[in-house]
This record gives C-alpha cells, structure tokens and sequence, in this order.
C-alpha cells in the first residue's frame, strides 16, 4: 500500500470526469459524457479507501471519524445548493414540481435520491431533463456505498496481508461486475439509479489501494491506455449503460490512477488539470440546476449555444465561489468528530423539514391566482373520476356509463395513454344512457401480435404488449362490444416498429390494424380510428402553464409556431393516409383526425373556451371543464361519430 500524498494527476482526472458530465448536459455532442460519474466513482473507491486502509494499518481507524470527514466534504456545499435550489424553485415552479423538487432535496440531503429518481422518472413524471437534482443520484449512490464499505473493509482487511485482501476484493469486484450487467439486462433503470450494481465501480477503486505500483514505463503505458479506454466511454449511447460498457470507463480510470512507483510524464500532464478538478464537486453540484433552472427559465427550450458558454461560466464562478467560501473553510476540522456528526446531522434534519413542509403543502399552490389552480401539478390536470372494476376477470379497469356487466351496449377504447385521455372527452358527448365504455390502456392496438418495440427502461414491453393484445382478443368475444375503438401515441411507432425504417413500420402498423379488424369483427359492431395527434413543443406547453400561473419566466407565446404546425401536418398525415387507406378497403369503420382538425398551415389550436388545452406535449387534460370536453369533441369530429352510432 502506497503512502497518502497529494496526486494532482487524480484531480487531473477528476477535471476530465466533471467537464465530461458538464459538456454532456450543456448539449456539446459527446453522447458518453455522462460515463464521467463513472470516473467519478472509480477515483472515489480509490481515495477513500487509501485512507481507511492506512488508518486500519496502524489501528486508528473510526468510524466516527470517518462520518466526521463525510460530512464536512459532503454536506455544506450540498446543503447549499439544495436551499439555493428551493429558493429558485419557489418563483420558477408550479406547485406539483415544487414539491416534486421538495421531496427530491429532502431525499438528496440523506442521501437516497436514487431512490425518488428511480421511482419518478416514468412516462407520466415530470420530463427528468427538467429535474433539478436529477445529478444527485450519483451522489446517493456513493453515501450508500460509505454506509457499508468502512466496516467491510475493517473485517477484510484485519490481519490479513495485502495479496489476500487485492484476491478477495478482485473476486468481489469480477463477481458483482458480472451480476450488474445480467441485472442490466433484466431491470435497465435499477441498474443505473441503484448502489448494488454500481458497487464495483467504486471498488474497483478499491482495489487498486492493495495492488502494487507500477514503474515509470509500465505507469506510462497503463495512463496512455486508460485515457483512450476513457475516450472510448465518450462514444457510448446511454441506451446501453451502465452494463458491460460501465468497464471502458471504470477501467480506464483505474488505469490512470494506479499507483506508480515513481512520478510519470502523464501524471504530471494530467496535473496541469488539477485546479478545475479541485472544484469538481462544487462544479457537479452546481451546473445541473443552474442548467436546468434556466431552461425552466425559459419556458423548456434549448439554450442557444451563447447561453450555454454563459451558463457554463456561472457554473465554474459558481464551483469557485462554493470551493473557497463553503468547501475549504468546513474541510479543516474545528469541532471533535461526534460534534460534527451531530451537528452535520441536525443540518440534515433541517432541510427534511423543509423539504417535508413543502411536499404537504402541495408545492405552496396559494403562490398561484384562482385561474391557475387547476393546472397546478401534472396530477391535477390528469385528475378525472372514472370506476375501476374487474372486467371478465381481467383488470381491474376504468369503466364509465351504464355498468358494465348489464350495459345493452359496450363501447371498448383501446390504446396506450392516449385512450386514457380520450375517455372524458367521449364521456362529456355520450348520449346513451344504456352505453357502457371501457377504457383498455396498455398498449397500442398494433403491437403485440407480430409488432414489438423496445421501451428503454421496460425490457419486457414486447410481452406486456403480447399479453394485453390476447387479452383484448378474448375481450372481445363478447358480442355486446359493438364499438371498437382504437387510439394511441402513434407519430413513433413507426419508426420503432420498422427499426428506423418509417415505410416498413407503416405497413405493419397498416397490415396489424387489417388483421384485427377482420378477426374482430362481428355483425353490428364497427370500429373508430382517432388518427394522429398534435406533438405541441414542450416550450408552448411550459410557456402556458408558467403564463397562467404568473411564475418568473422569460416572455413568450404559448402559441404554435407555423413552422412547427407545418411539421404536425406532415408528421400525422403519414398515419392518418394509413388509417384512410384501412377505412377505405374495410366495412364499418369511421376515422377522426385530431391534427386535421386542430392545426392549419400556420397554427394549431391549443385553448378551446379561454382553456389550455394540454397537460404536455402529447396528452389532453383530463380536468378540462365538461362544455371545454363537449367542444373538444365536436372539434375533432369525435361527437359526429359518436351520435352517428
């Protein structure tokens, strides 16, 4: 085991970590940017260790001392940002995303935010490039990791040489590394956000404390290789990650940072860094919601590459500012080690409470004028009463109108979310008192019998949608359903039904809707296909919301642009010339085209009745006022169909 010093070649490397992060989230195309945590977690491993195995060499070793040294590195400049961010989000956020925010800095204060990230980052969640502290993940990972590693490492290391302890942690580090690529390939997102898989990661870190140093030529040649393999690790797609990719990254740092026996070229080159990774941690904290407060700033969009060079110098004035006035002065220890835990834990503490006051509060939603109250949170403006029930044994489902199980007749919506916001606008025009609707939300009509796509984060997609279609088949045999109808997200599917390839995607989408029909079909029962709907950009649905609510934005129209009214048009005409194309060559069918409907050359509609229209780019509020509903429907053709019926 090498003697604690100073490396500048390791905050070299750290400089490397952090700008990679920085350029990757600031929009720079290095799509493996983000591998930089990776470094981050192998040089962690690494540092950490090297001083608890030198205190456990000579029996000084604390565990309260070592609590002591994490939470002056840790907590000040942590708890920092985390008030500053409530702050910022007070005037910028509705109230639903201010107690997300809330929630997430109270997590993130004791080190669990992996966990609110794990669970909140879903289709319905708020847009995760829009989070705050969406960084802090990485950190929960690593506190998690520090709740285990001290006294493992003690029960490791007690009496045993260093050869045996390098064996025994190289097993562990090829073991978990293993079990977390197979665990990749079976939950994608707990692989990510999760401490167990990242693991060894920070062991491999580990590691290296018990290997024996390298001499100058071989030291050389290992920084050389390493660099290259983090290069590498620059190139990959997030789609991927972490799993068998992780180890470009992980060991090309170990490569860099393992111990030489004497000072090398590459350590005194990669030291030339070391000023900007000595503000690393700072510069981690600071830039993602600095980046993410001024995108919310306005309204969502992308900022210009001017802005970003701006906002990257207020995030490095930022680290500095962090570094020297919160970091430095709480590093050097003026308390004794149980004092500072206390103290360090009474801080944490403090920010729960605060976080936990917000969160019941429901954000602060009295921030907001009456006008704004119902489009306060993305919950609110999906909130619509509907029955859930069993259906033949299946559900249990959302079933509106006359009962399902005595109804004279049976009306079936099929699709993913878009059936489930479908459903109160047919609610507001339906007009049969003997009608029942079922809502059957999922997947789309045309996956599962033939047609899959992969949903990054749901690896078993395909099977889901393989069920739910047989499900629906046998649905189906009942002879009261005497209307089918078929909605969905569809603008994607084709390219990721075809695999980048639209034209084959559309005439599977095409033959799919075909094969169900005639397979479906029975005497009496017809069928609605509700084409392509408008993809609002997520600037107009931010600027609307923000504009209702009087929050702190830059200007803007919540208006859609004619050119971006123009690619609607194009992009929903694909499906709704495949949707004629199907009408046309089968019998009872009648089709309703929203983009049609809503959208001109030069704009589209998005307020109906002095409301706005969308909960986000792709779906209606479920919470519009009922006559809103009933125009709505009228708008689009749907009450037409309907009545016709």
């Amino acid at each position: 085991m090498q003697k604690l010093g100073y490396r500048s070649d390791v905050d070299g490397l750290r400089a490397i970590a952090v700008v990679s992060v920085l350029l990757f989230h600031y929009g720079v195309p290095i799509r493996g940017g983000f591998t930089g945590v990776d470094v981050f977690f192998v040089i962690s491993g690494f540092l950490i260790t090297q001083v608890l195995a030198a205190e456990m060499a000579v029996d000084t070793f604390s565990i309260v001392g070592f609590y002591d040294r994490r939470m002056r590195r840790i907590l000040p400049a942590l708890l920092t940002m985390l008030g500053a961010s409530l702050l910022a989000g007070k005037v910028l956020l509705l109230p639903g995303e201010y107690a997300s925010l809330a929630t997430s800095a109270a997590a993130a204060a004791f080190g669990v935010s992996n966990f609110f990230f794990l669970s909140h980052t879903g289709y319905f969640d708020q847009v995760a490039d829009l989070m705050p502290l969406l960084h802090t993940w990485s950190l929960a990972v690593e506190e998690q990791y520090y709740l285990v590693w001290p006294l493992l490492l003690y029960v490791l290391a007690k009496g045993r040489s260093q050869p045996v302890v390098a064996t025994v942690l190289a097993v562990l580090v090829v073991a978990v590394c293993a079990a977390s690529i197979v665990y990749f390939r079976v939950i994608p997102k707990g692989a990510f956000y999760m401490a167990p898989p990242r693991s060894w990661e920070l062991a491999i870190g580990a590691l290296l404390v018990f290997l024996p140093p390298m001499n100058r030529v071989a030291g050389e040649i290992a920084a050389l290789a390493g660099l290259i393999l983090i290069g590498i690790g620059f190139t990959i797609s997030p789609a991927k990650f972490p799993g068998e990719f992780a180890l470009y990254p992980c060991i090309g740092a170990a490569l860099v940072i393992w111990p030489r026996s004497t000072k090398t070229t590459s350590s005194e080159v990669l030291g030339v860094l070391a000023p900007i990774g000595l503000i690393s941690y700072s510069l981690y904290l600071w830039h993602w919601p600095i980046w993410v407060f001024y995108r919310t700033y306005i309204n969502g969009a992308a900022p210009s590459t001017t802005e970003a060079i701006g906002l990257a110098i207020v995030s490095l004035l930022a680290a500095v500012l962090s570094y020297f006035y919160v970091e430095k002065p709480f590093r050097r220890r003026r308390w004794k080690p149980l004092h500072t835990v206390g103290v360090g834990t009474a801080a944490m503490l403090a920010m729960l409470a605060a976080g936990i006051s917000i969160t019941t509060a429901n954000g602060l939603p009295q921030r907001l004028p009456a006008e704004a109250q119902s489009m306060r949170s993305l919950a609110v403006m999906w909130d619509w009463p509907c029955k859930l029930e069993p259906v033949d044994g299946f559900g249990p489902y959302c079933v509106f109108g006359a009962p399902w199980d005595t109804a004279k007749h049976k009306s079936m919506i099929w699709g993913d979310s878009h059936a489930e916001h479908i459903a109160p606008i047919i609610e507001a025009v339906s007009r049969d008192p003997d009608r029942s609707f079922l809502v059957f939300a999922g997947c789309p009509a045309v996956l599962g019998d033939g047609n899959f796509i992969i949903s990054i984060g749901t690896p078993d997609y395909p099977q889901r949608c393989e069920s739910i279609h047989t499900r629906a088949i046998k649905l189906l045999q009942d002879p009261a359903i005497d209307q089918l109808i078929l909605v969905s997200s569809w603008l994607e599917l084709p390219d990721r039904i075809g695999n980048g390839d639209n034209l084959y995607g559309i005439k599977a989408m095409h033959d799919a809707l075909i094969k169900l029909i005639r397979e479906t079909s029975i005497p009496g029962r017809s069928f609605v296909l509700i084409g392509g709907e408008p993809q609002v950009p997520l600037p107009v649905i931010e600027c609307a919301h923000a504009t209702i609510a009087k929050l702190w934005r830059a200007p803007c129209e919540a208006e859609i642009s004619s050119t971006d009214a123009q690619t609607i048009l194009q992009r929903s005409a694909v499906i709704d010339d495949m949707m004629t194309e199907v009408a046309r060559t089968q019998p009872n069918i009648d089709t309703i085209f929203p983009a049609r409907a809503l959208c001109r050359e030069d704009a589209c509609d998005t307020w109906l009745d002095g409301e706005f229209l969308y909960r986000d780019p792709s779906h209606i509020r479920r919470n519009l006022k009922p006559q809103t509903r009933r125009d709505f429907a009228a708008k689009i053709g749907l009450t037409q169909v309907l009545v016709a019926r």
